[in-house]
């Protein structure tokens, strides 16, 4: 979920995961009110998500979260969902706070793996 902006490279996500997998990823930036995306997190089993407003909406809702902190500080705001889990790589670079990397690189988001979120949210969903 997310803006219209964010259509692009939820777009990206989508096409990146498995061939098996894609029938089951719904792309929904841009299609949703915030009313509706409330809703849609207030079911949600666990959500993965940036640190963003939807983020601690679900947090607030209590939904399990993963949140994935790259220029943004984990301990700044972190999720206060009862199951959380706050991953960042804490590079020295970060956090930066900045949209657009200024060395170039985005090692904070582009070097966490699936397999960093898949271990957390196996527990969560436990």
């Amino acid at each position: 979920m997310g803006s219209p902006k964010d259509v692009a490279v939820c777009e990206e996500i989508r096409t990146l995961c498995a061939e098996d997998m894609r029938a089951n990823v719904l792309q929904l930036a841009g299609q949703t009110s915030l009313d509706q995306a409330i809703a849609l997190l207030a079911g949600a089993n666990v959500l993965v998500s940036n640190d963003s407003g939807l983020m601690h909406i679900a947090s607030a809702l209590n939904r399990p979260v993963i949140a994935l902190y790259g220029p943004t500080d984990p301990d700044h705001a972190p999720p206060f969902s009862v199951s959380s889990v706050a991953l960042s790589l804490r590079l020295n670079c970060a956090p930066c706070k900045q949209r657009d990397c200024p060395l170039g690189h985005h090692a904070c988001m582009r070097d966490m793996t699936s397999e960093m979120v898949w271990q957390p949210m196996q527990k969560l969903l436990e």
